[in-house]
């Protein structure tokens, strides 16, 4: 007799109210029952807030053998620019909120370049938003959006987020050929150098590099059989050189090739930035790693 099918995860997104739109921008929720194990983690553009309200999670990165560390049950997540390894014992359910770099900024009043691959604890930023946004893994979704919203609103109402005065620039360097810094620059009315600090101040690197991290971000939704998040430039194409360019600069930010991650996502697994099943991958933290 066949053994059953292991059970899929669902992901859920709704966007945020237009009022706090400057700071957060959806609310998501993943249940994924039985998906433990060891993951590598692959690079995000996007900062969050996370409740993981199952079992906990760890991350350790590149290099760091054995030094597995717990993420915060309500943590803020700052962008990812380089993949890492990530372990839960056997179940994911988790809450969360997309923000804005400036969002991100707000709450945590540190320089873009600080939260770059970093975990916070939320309760150490604002400890009455870390207790809003907690969560039983039984609560509906709806419920808990609803009473996020109000905290968010209370959150930044305090603290409100800067402008972001290069916020012009993404799409060109989502989906510009040659200089894209120049034109990114030109696109939010700045001289290069000016925008260049202005832009390492709001995302955490330079220019060239958020855009090849871009890049290998929209050719993950292009390569899973079922993205949940669409490509915002979906006519645009993904301004590689050619295919060897798109494999080389694919495997140098995730590890793996992408013919790999197609391979890895056929099975089913919903997840985008997640890659589960790898041969290389160490012991999770409670297996002796």
């Amino acid at each position: 007799m066949a053994s059953p099918a292991p059970p899929q995860g669902v992901l859920t997104v709704v966007p945020a109210p237009a009022d706090i739109a400057a700071a957060a921008t959806a609310f998501v929720r993943r249940i994924d029952p039985g998906c433990g194990g060891v993951v590598r983690i692959l690079p995000e553009l996007r900062v969050s807030l996370q409740v993981q309200a199952a079992d906990p999670y760890w991350i350790q990165e590149q290099g760091d053998a054995g030094a597995w560390r717990q993420v915060p049950r309500v943590s803020a997540w700052g962008p990812r620019h380089d993949w890492a390894w990530g372990y839960a014992r056997r179940d994911i359910s988790a809450f969360g909120v997309l923000l804005t770099p400036a969002g991100l900024a707000a709450l945590t009043a540190a320089a873009a370049p600080r939260l770059v691959n970093r975990t916070f604890a939320v309760a150490d930023l604002d400890a009455e938003l870390a207790v809003a946004l907690d969560a039983s893994a039984e609560e509906p979704f709806e419920r808990w959006t609803a009473r996020a919203t109000a905290a968010l609103r209370t959150a930044f109402g305090r603290r409100p987020p800067a402008a972001e005065p290069t916020g012009p620039a993404l799409e060109v360097l989502a989906t510009a050929e040659g200089d894209a810094t120049a034109q990114a620059a030109a696109a939010c009315g700045l001289s290069v150098r000016h925008f260049r600090r202005l832009f390492r101040d709001a995302h955490g690197t330079s220019p060239k590099l958020y855009q090849r991290l871009m890049r290998v971000d929209r050719k993950l939704r292009e390569l899973h059989a079922r993205p949940w998040e669409a490509d915002p430039w979906p006519d645009e194409p993904i301004a590689f050189a050619d295919q060897p360019h798109a494999i080389r600069e694919f495997r140098a930010l995730t590890g793996m090739t992408p013919r790999d991650y197609a391979r890895a996502k056929a099975a089913g697994d919903a997840t985008l930035r997640s890659v589960a099943g790898l041969t290389d991958a160490p012991a999770g933290p409670e297996d002796g790693g």
